[in-house]
């Protein structure tokens, strides 16, 4: 039968690709070490490791036992931690990867709310793209995953489960005293006058919605800024003619929205921004689970 400490052990030798070091990090002598690898490979029946001269690599069967045994040990660890946290005899983990614009935008709020509520939690905010924090939440480095994209379009059924959020329009927003500001009929062939700023990661097919407007090298060309998150262009917004083409939800916060002036051409394409929670299907922290109930409750109070 295969035991834990086998998979334990490939583990830290594949890290380390050094049986000296393995055995250094596991408080093993070596040759319990190469007993303990030479047992699993028995009982799997295939080599895991190219022995070689030089230096010692995984087969495909050994990348595919260190791919399965990451997870049993993260699962492992996961489950002791939720035990402990579950008998009061340690805090919580919660870890939540976030897109650019859910972390910050929506994402404040709930976490203050969840803090407040379990101040036993140890939280971690981690942000990145969707596609980057998808493949930490398969590791099982992330609890959940907060995205401004709609869950359908991440795919991946099988493995996870995906809760949408309300959306919220996108608008085009600008300085205060901008030129276009006291224009009482505004239309998309007034903005593409002015440097534009548009989020990075835009939906698919989202551009084409606006014909040639973010297109850098058309003949009227006015400049174009490409950010990953709001806040940081306000300054540039602020000190420029830019536009900036952004979530209606980025303007919530009231010193923001006090700064600028919101635009909403005649011929403005609708265009909404989704929000979802993604989590393992696997999922069983309770932080996790307490963490969504208060998403899912109300995204903005």
């Amino acid at each position: 039968m295969i035991e834990f400490r086998h998979l334990r052990n490939f583990t830290v030798l594949a890290q380390e690709g050094n049986y000296q070091k393995a055995a250094q990090r596991l408080n093993l002598a070596q040759p319990s070490l190469s007993r303990s690898i030479q047992r699993l490979e028995d009982l799997l029946g295939t080599e895991l490791l190219n022995r070689g001269h030089q230096a010692m690599s995984l087969t495909a069967s050994g990348e595919l036992v260190l791919s399965h045994s990451e997870e049993i040990i993260q699962g492992v660890d996961t489950l002791r931690k939720e035990l402990q946290y579950l008998q009061g005899k340690s805090s919580g983990h919660l870890a939540i990867g976030a897109s650019p614009v859910p972390a910050n935008t929506i994402l404040g709020p709930t976490i203050g709310r969840f803090i407040d509520r379990f101040p036993d939690v140890h939280v971690e905010l981690s942000e990145g793209t969707w596609q980057h924090n998808l493949t930490k939440l398969m590791q099982g480095k992330l609890s959940l995953l907060v995205t401004d994209v709609k869950g359908e379009e991440i795919g991946n059924e099988a493995l996870v489960q995906s809760f949408n959020l309300p959306s919220y329009n996108a608008v085009f927003c600008a300085r205060k005293d901008h030129p276009l500001a006291g224009k009482s009929t505004l239309t998309l062939a007034d903005i593409r006058k002015f440097p534009l700023a548009i989020p990075r990661n835009l939906p698919a097919g989202v551009l084409d919605m606006f014909g040639d407007l973010f297109f850098q090298y058309r003949s009227d060309f006015s400049g174009l800024l490409h950010y990953d998150a709001f806040p940081p262009i306000i300054g540039a917004i602020q000190h420029s003619q830019m536009l900036a083409l952004t979530p209606q939800v980025a303007l919530l916060d009231e010193s923001i929205r006090n700064e600028l002036h919101i635009f909403t051409p005649q011929d403005m394409p609708q265009l909404d921004v989704c929000f979802s929670v993604v989590m393992l299907r696997t999922q069983s922290s309770i932080a996790a689970k307490r963490f969504l109930q208060l998403m899912l409750s109300g995204v903005v109070e």
